[in-house]
């Protein structure tokens, strides 16, 4: 009797986590739609074209790097403002959501990022026009997304094609991640922290 009533009682806590992984998913799809249909109103490029500055940063970088040429970034980074006394001029602001798109060569990457109000990461996009993991043969086109609760890892989409297909396919999805995607994992959260204390950076300049 206390066998099984233990299986059940571990039974109900698996399916708690799972929803609960699930609603934070969920969660994090709705803010990152609001944030990318904002973000597709205010970017260098249509400003002057019925929209207004809003609340971002826009950095460009060009530079001539050796072996590959011409390297131009640009990123932005879209904040939002915290709640505070109606005596504050200036509200504290936090970092909401990033994008950053470059090239070596011929090739372009483009990442986006996700955050919480307190500085975690929530949720990565990440675009790798030419890579070879384990097990290609060539070298492929990779989409990674990775979703995070309180800076921790709770699922991972891996999608690759090849130079010969027209669509993604979907290679790996799992609240863990394979030792073959680490590499890429890795330094897709090291950019995020990178991206957050460039902007923390800024503020203090601005602010």
């Amino acid at each position: 009797m206390m066998k099984y009533r233990f299986v059940a009682l571990l039974s109900f806590v698996l399916s708690l986590q799972t929803s609960w992984a699930q609603n934070t998913v969920e969660s994090i799809r709705q803010r990152y739609t609001e944030a990318k249909t904002y973000a597709s109103t205010h970017t260098g490029e249509n400003v002057f074209d019925g929209a207004d500055f809003g609340l971002y940063y826009h950095l460009e970088a060009r530079q001539w790097l050796p072996g590959t040429g011409g390297h131009v970034e640009h990123t932005y980074l879209y904040y939002g403002e915290q709640e505070c006394d109606d005596d504050v001029i200036y509200a504290p602001h936090y970092l909401r959501f990033a994008t950053t798109r470059f090239n070596y060569a011929a090739r372009e990457y483009y990442r986006e990022f996700l955050y919480d109000e307190d500085g975690k990461v929530a949720f990565i996009y990440g675009y790798d026009p030419m890579t070879k993991l384990e097990g290609d043969e060539d070298d492929q086109q990779y989409e990674f997304r990775f979703y995070f609760s309180n800076g921790h890892l709770i699922r991972a989409v891996i999608k690759r094609k090849s130079y010969d297909e027209e669509e993604f396919r979907q290679v790996y999805a799992g609240a863990t991640l394979k030792s073959a995607y680490q590499s890429d994992f890795d330094n897709l959260v090291s950019a995020s922290s990178a991206l957050h204390q460039l902007f923390i950076d800024i503020e203090k300049e601005a602010y």
